[in-house]
């Protein structure tokens, strides 16, 4: 990683920041009182970071709970303003406010703790009730343009669940990986971006067409472990 010590650090913490505007943060509209009889189970979810050592950090999460009509972000489909923004920076906000504006949502918050380092976990805590029984994430690889990777509507049931999850281009923004569009701490440049107008889906990972070197800072198959377990 060509920046190391004192100087990675400062730049975790200003990416952290920039995501940490609505740490602890978690919405619920009056709908969420409108359950179906299954009453409030509280789940404790996992995420650990499978990408190589000094390659990607994951940015602290968005968790949002949700009934099977949110669609927070799909495989194929345009990202939203609010995935796109944590693609992008790593910036939570817009999209904790889109989603807690919707009535199929019961909860939208940012994960505290800071960012997930390579080989390191975090857990974090969410409740589900009645229909609001589906769980979405999305989470920056923050050496790069804009992947990210996450879950996708996972259904809440039983006591638990464990998958491996692979990382997807947001595309929003081109994978031109130079140094001047890219957050993380190989490069600390929030909010600078080249716009592409792309679909979300399967992530090609670090090519070495700009400033990053795909042996520092590439991955090959799952680049997180997200387990759920239920705890009440």
């Amino acid at each position: 990683m060509s920046t190391t010590g004192g100087g990675t650090m400062r730049k975790l913490l200003v990416l952290a920041g920039a995501a940490a505007l609505v740490a602890a943060l978690a919405v619920t509209p009056a709908l969420a009182d409108d359950d179906d009889g299954g009453g409030g189970r509280t789940w404790k979810v996992t995420i650990t970071n499978l990408t190589p050592a000094g390659s990607q950090p994951l940015s602290p999460p968005l968790l949002a709970v949700h009934t099977k009509r949110a669609d927070v972000w799909s495989v194929g489909e345009i990202a939203s303003h609010g995935v796109a923004a944590i693609a992008e920076d790593a910036n939570t906000a817009p999209l904790v406010s889109a989603l807690s504006q919707l009535d199929s949502v019961k909860s939208a918050a940012t994960g505290g703790g800071g960012p997930i380092m390579p080989g390191a976990s975090a857990s974090y805590a969410v409740e589900s009730w009645g229909p609001f029984n589906r769980l979405s994430i999305v989470s920056m690889l923050v050496n790069t343009n804009d992947a990210f990777t996450g879950l996708d509507s996972l259904r809440l049931g039983g006591r638990g669940d464990a998958v491996e999850v692979m990382a997807y281009d947001g595309g929003s923004e081109v994978n031109n990986e130079l140094k001047g569009y890219i957050p993380g701490p190989c490069c600390g440049n929030l909010f600078v971006r080249a716009p592409e107008g792309a679909l979300i889906g399967p992530h090609e990972g670090i090519a070495g067409r700009g400033d990053l070197s795909p042996a520092t800072y590439g991955w090959t198959g799952p680049v997180a472990r997200i387990t759920v377990e239920r705890t009440r």
